[in-house]
């Protein structure tokens, strides 16, 4: 077949199913393509070449043999580099403990490897999922435009599925770490519902809001990593039981003759940049076209929302922290190291307060979700910031869209909605009820059909160092 940048898992699956496409021919243009683009975009920390070109051989030998696993048999994936992937170094993208390398895999790489997919290696993030890259490992940079920031934790995995370098990278989402970059990057990027995918194994950033899932190409994507990432797991005191997650709860559809969608009055659609906005404002018509009832939806205490989600990561980091910080404090990078200090500095009765609005808020959204079926924002109220404009501000406003979603638990999905007047990627934000990701994926792929935004590409001429 002829290789296109913009080869879903789902097309990519039905052809190595069909024995049209070879898993080794399809590691070839990824890696040909890393290669050619790694130096420049700084996507990785690790790459498995050689590894990868064992699976992908093995892959190849299962199917003639019979032996097909599935639609990601073959496919190559990274994992962002807090996921603990076994003779693989670990380094959460700081300096701690650089040369640490897990004799076991987290329980989602694992997964994911029954699964047969090709693990091309470990994703660029920022330091511990948090803040800003460390000084040693320098900016992951952004597809459409190398001078800016392609958002972040998940920075790598972002910029990497854009590039084509892989189909899909699983990264991490404690404020918008997996919907930030997939907006910035012009991606579709999933945090499901807390506890859906384990975290064992995963560096954790915040016990009570740490999400995993998938950055993809398409909705469609996103629903076929989330079926093998998916599942309970006793070594994770956070993970669900039950419900699971049903494929068959995602349906492609031309239509959303039926779904009602609400509209935030107020807080997320405040204080946007005019292209953000105007982008947003055609989605929802173009929503509306396709069937979708759009409600009107109040939604009280956002405002203090930000705020306490800020009190229980920082409260929550430190105690992870604490000891490094107290023994080899150099180790960090200056910003993540002074941010973490914060922690220690939030009272109990600031963090039990912080909780209390955690129920009174998931509360509200019950409430709100018996009446629709999704709710439809910005991702970001901006697009991507040029590197050094954000090394001089502060990273609240990236996650004032995103941070309610782990706040509450809720599944939420951000997928293109349109481009600036510069050509950077403009994402709308999705969140469901809990385990409602059938409805949000199913709401996103009927509009991305519709807006065909996933096929757009950025020049590739920029990317050669």
């Amino acid at each position: 077949m002829e290789m296109t940048e913009w080869l879903t898992i789902a097309e990519a699956g039905r052809q190595i199913r069909s024995r049209q496409l070879s898993p080794v021919e399809l590691f070839r243009y990824c890696m040909e393509r890393i290669h050619r683009y790694e130096a420049k975009l700084n996507t990785f920390i690790t790459v498995l070449e050689d590894a990868a070109q064992k699976q992908a051989e093995q892959a190849e030998r299962d199917i003639m043999a019979g032996n097909y696993r599935g639609p990601l048999h073959g496919i190559p994936i990274s994992l962002k580099d807090i996921i603990a992937y076994a003779g693989c170094p670990m380094t959460n993208g700081s300096r701690i403990a650089p040369e640490y390398t897990p004799t076991a895999h987290a329980t989602v790489a694992q997964k994911l490897v029954d699964a047969g997919t090709v693990m091309m290696g470990k994703a660029h993030l920022n330091e511990y999922a948090f803040k800003a890259p460390h000084p040693h490992y320098g900016w992951t940079r952004n597809p459409w435009d190398t001078e800016s920031i392609p958002g972040g934790s998940s920075s790598g995995s972002g910029s990497a599925v854009q590039a084509a370098l892989v189909l899909c990278s699983i990264g991490t989402d404690t404020g918008g770490s997996i919907r930030n970059p997939a907006s910035y990057c012009g991606v579709v990027g999933l945090k499901p519902t807390y506890g859906l995918v384990s975290r064992y194994g995963v560096s954790p950033l915040s016990w009570t809001l740490d999400h995993i899932g998938p950055l993809t190409r398409t909705c469609e994507d996103a629903a076929l990593m989330l079926g093998a990432m998916a599942g309970y797991d006793e070594n994770d005191d956070g993970s669900c039981a039950a419900p699971n997650w049903s494929e068959s709860s995602f349906v492609k559809t031309d239509s959303l003759r039926g779904k009602k969608i609400g509209v935030p009055s107020s807080y997320f659609y405040d204080n946007l940049a005019p292209d953000v906005e105007a982008a947003v404002r055609r989605a929802l018509n173009d929503l509306e076209t396709l069937g979708a009832e759009l409600i009107p939806v109040a939604i009280e205490s956002m405002d203090e929302l930000l705020g306490a989600h800020r009190i229980i990561l920082n409260t929550e980091a430190y105690a992870y922290h604490h000891n490094n910080l107290q023994e080899q404090p150099e180790g960090y990078g200056p910003k993540l190291r002074l941010s973490f200090e914060l922690g220690q500095y939030f009272t109990a009765e600031a963090y039990i307060g912080a909780q209390r609005l955690r129920t009174r808020m998931r509360d509200q959204f019950s409430g709100i979700f018996a009446k629709v079926d999704a709710l439809v924002t910005p991702t970001t109220p901006t697009a991507a910031k040029k590197i050094k404009q954000y090394e001089n501000e502060t990273s609240l406003a990236m996650q004032s869209m995103t941070s309610t979603a782990n706040f509450l638990g809720l599944p939420a999905l951000s997928l293109p909605c349109g481009f600036t007047s510069e050509g950077l990627p403009v994402g709308l934000q999705l969140m469901g009820r809990p385990f409602g990701e059938g409805d949000i994926l199913t709401i996103g792929h009927c509009y991305e059909q519709y807006a065909a935004l996933y096929k757009k590409l950025p020049d590739e001429t920029h990317w050669v160092a």
